[in-house]
C-alpha cells in the first residue's frame, strides 16, 4: 500500500482499526521495565505487524495514535510518554522493509537501524570499552541490520510470494528488524531519561498539573539504577531471550493477519 498526499477512506479505516487494537492490547498486563515503574507492553509484538500490513507511513501513524491514546488512559506513566516513539519506529522499519517503492524500501529500514545502533556507542554504556558484554550488547541489533542488507528487496518479493515458507521468512525478517529497532530506541530513551532525571521529573509534575492527575513518574532514578553499563550487561541474556520470543510470536500472529487480509482484498502485499 502506498501513501499518497491524501488518505483514502480505506486507509483511514485501517489506521483506525489497528490503532484501536493497539489501545486494547496496551491494557493487557505487561513486562516490568528494569529500574522503572513502567512496563513493556505487548504492543511491542504488534507494531511490526502493523508496519507490514499498512506500510511504514500508515503503520507508523497507526502505531503513534494507538500508543498515544493508550497512554492517555489512567494508570499510565510519564516514562510511557517518552517511550511513544518506539512503536512508530518499529512500524516504519518493518513497513519499509516490506515495501519496495522509491522511498519506502529496505534502504530506509537499514538506515534507521544503522543510525539507532550507531547512537548506542555515543551513550555512556556504549563507551564502556572495558566491559566486553557492552561491546557485544547490540549484536542482535546489528544482526537485524546485516539481514536487511543481505536480503534487501527480496523481503518484499518473499511477502508477495504464494509459497508459505517464503512468506514466513519475509515476515520473520520484518518482525525481527522492527522489534530490534523498537528495542534500541527504547534503550536510548531510557539512558537519556536517567541522565535528565531531574529535568524530566519537573516536566512530569507540570503535565500532571494540567489535569493528568493519575500520571505517575515511571522514571528511573539514577540512585536506584546504579551503573548503567552493569545494568545492561546483567540483563543481556534476558534481552536476547525476550526479543527472540517476541519475534516468534509476532511472526506467528503476523502470518495469520497477512493471509486473512490478503484473501479479503483489503491489502495488497
Amino acid at each position: 500500500m502506498k501513501l499518497g498526499l491524501k488518505l483514502r477512506s480505506k486507509d483511514v479505516a485501517l489506521v483506525s482499526v489497528f490503532a484501536a487494537l493497539l489501545v486494547i492490547i496496551s491494557r493487557l498486563p505487561g513486562i516490568p521495565i528494569i529500574g522503572g515503574e513502567g512496563k513493556i507492553e505487548f504492543t511491542v509484538i504488534f507494531t511490526p505487524i502493523i508496519g507490514i500490513v499498512l506500510g511504514p507511513w500508515l503503520g507508523g501513524l497507526a502505531a503513534f495514535i494507538g500508543n498515544f491514546v493508550g497512554w492517555l488512559m489512567p494508570k499510565t506513566t510519564f516514562m510511557g510518554f517518552l517511550y511513544l516513539p518506539t512503536g512508530p519506529v518499529a512500524a516504519i522499519v518493518s513497513g519499509a522493509l516490506a515495501r519496495n517503492s522509491k522511498i519506502a524500501n529496505w534502504k530506509l529500514s537499514a538506515a534507521l537501524i544503522g543510525i539507532l545502533n550507531g547512537l548506542w556507542y555515543l551513550t555512556p554504556p556504549g563507551q564502556e570499552i572495558q566491559e566486553p558484554l557492552l561491546l557485544i550488547y547490540p549484536f542482535l541489533h546489528w544482526t537485524a541490520f546485516i539481514l536487511v542488507i543481505l536480503f534487501r528487496e527480496r523481503v518484499n518479493v518473499f511477502l508477495h510470494s504464494e509459497i508459505k515458507q517464503k512468506i514466513t521468512l519475509g515476515t520473520v525478517l520484518c518482525c525481527f528488524s522492527g522489534i530490534m529497532a523498537n528495542h534500541m530506541t527504547g534503550n536510548l530513551i531510557f539512558i537519556a531519561s536517567v541522565g535528565w532525571f531531574t529535568s524530566l521529573k519537573a516536566i512530569k509534575n507540570a503535565v500532571k498539573a494540567l489535569g493528568f492527575w493519575w500520571l505517575k513518574s515511571g522514571l528511573a532514578n539514577p540512585e536506584d539504577v546504579g551503573p548503567l553499563g552493569a545494568l545492561f550487561a546483567f540483563y543481556l541474556p534476558i534481552t536476547i531471550v525476550e526479543r527472540l520470543l517476541f519475534t516468534v510470536i509476532a511472526t506467528y500472529i503476523g502470518i495469520g493477519i497477512v493471509f486473512a487480509l490478503r484473501r479479503s482484498g483489503l491489502i495488497n502485499i
